[in-house]
């Protein structure tokens, strides 16, 4: 696992698989959050939080680009938040996300 903060731009930026070459694809969740996963939609591969300090702070925030996406897509998403490795960065609760707050040392312990 990789992570990145960029404190002046305030972006993490999180990689589960290095190295991965199997094709990916990126989601949009809400403005500042999008995920990177396998094009099924069966893996994650990590995601990005633009903003971050900022989300940490704020309530959960309905998946406003999410739901531009087909249902069944949607679907496979949701699925893959609620589940490791995702749901250690994510909650996700009656349609709207929010970021946990783990420390970086407490996250790569974790996976």
């Amino acid at each position: 696992m990789k992570l990145n903060y960029d404190p002046e731009e305030d972006v993490l930026e999180v990689q589960f698989k290095l190295g991965h070459s199997e094709k990916r694809t990126g989601i949009g969740l809400t403005d500042q959050i999008t995920i990177f996963c396998d094009t099924s939609f069966q893996q994650a591969l990590g995601f990005t939080a633009v903003a971050y300090s900022r989300l940490l702070a704020l309530p959960e925030a309905p998946l406003n680009e999410l739901i531009r996406a087909p249902r069944d897509i949607q679907d496979k998403i949701k699925k893959l938040i609620v589940n490791s490795p995702l749901n250690r960065f994510f909650n996700l609760i009656d349609g709207k996300i929010g970021l946990r707050d783990l420390k970086i040392s407490e996250s790569v312990a974790l996976y």
